[in-house]
């Protein structure tokens, strides 16, 4: 068994509240012992609905209700939940991770959106203890009202004081391996400045990850590339701060050059 510090928000897939102080600036240090999986979902089909994040018949991502009727928003196309961290699932073998519209979500025949579609679903056996990330990825499709998914395993690295962890994970559908440059500028002691240009993962297909790479703090730009094409996305300065782990993620239509939703854009995550 191990402990997970969990900072309560709003919404969490459980809420504990242990205060241990009554004074005015008590410290609020909540450590609860767990049994399960830490999942992270992210909504980047292209076209996608809102929608919830499931595990068998366990709603694991959502958005809160004041009224006790589910909300017809979820995770937007493009979305992250949550935001920071991870929700709590319960490990075993074969689950099935679904992704499933509102229950109160307007019907549209123009987008084929619905209330209570499964639009995406895999089957997975989970770890107690580990870390996984959870992706709705392909193209909705507004006739037969399905896209499509898949998990991964979010291998973090042991903590480092000294250094920062990125990696980059493809759920571009169309794409043929990703690579991922990074760029920072150095100053010298003579108050000269020297570019630095690396591109520490390479090869990475579509509904797969690189391994977590460990790289330098500090501030940098990025380019990612797909190989066949030579088509690309950047994300200007982006820092990267020691004892951090960040994942890197093709959002939108990378390829086509056609305007997607989500847009396209090199997105950006702090795992830990």
């Amino acid at each position: 068994m191990k402990k997970l510090k969990i900072i309560v928000a709003a919404l969490s897939v459980f809420s504990i509240a242990c205060f241990i102080g009554c004074e005015k600036n008590a410290v609020e240090d909540i450590t609860v012992p767990y049994n399960g999986a830490l999942f992270k979902f992210y909504n980047f089909a292209l076209s996608s609905p809102t929608v919830n994040a499931y595990a068998n018949n366990t709603k694991f991502t959502a958005i809160a209700s004041l009224t006790g009727v589910e909300s017809a928003a979820g995770t937007s196309a493009g979305g992250v939940a949550p935001a920071r961290g991870y929700s709590l699932v319960q490990a075993g073998s074969n689950i099935v991770f679904r992704v499933v519209t509102p229950s109160t979500m307007a019907a549209s025949t123009t987008t084929g959106f619905g209330p209570n579609l499964e639009i995406a679903a895999v089957t997975a056996s989970i770890e107690d203890g580990k870390n996984y990330s959870f992706y709705a990825s392909g193209v909705f499709n507004k006739t037969t009202q399905k896209a499509d998914c898949f998990i991964i395993e979010d291998k973090l690295p042991q903590p480092d004081s000294s250094a920062s962890y990125i990696r980059l994970v493809n759920p571009g559908h169309n794409t043929s391996t990703l690579s991922l440059e990074i760029t920072r500028t150095l100053k010298l002691p003579d108050g000269s400045t020297i570019t630095e240009v690396t591109t520490p993962i390479t090869g990475v297909p579509y509904k797969a990850a690189s391994p977590f790479v460990k790289v330098a703090p500090g501030s940098y730009s990025l380019k990612l590339t797909d190989q066949a094409t030579g088509k690309s996305v950047t994300r200007a300065a982006t820092g990267f701060a020691k004892n951090r782990v960040y994942t890197f993620t093709l959002r939108g239509d990378l390829i086509s050059g056609v305007a997607s939703s989500p847009t396209l854009f090199l997105d950006f995550t702090e795992n830990r």
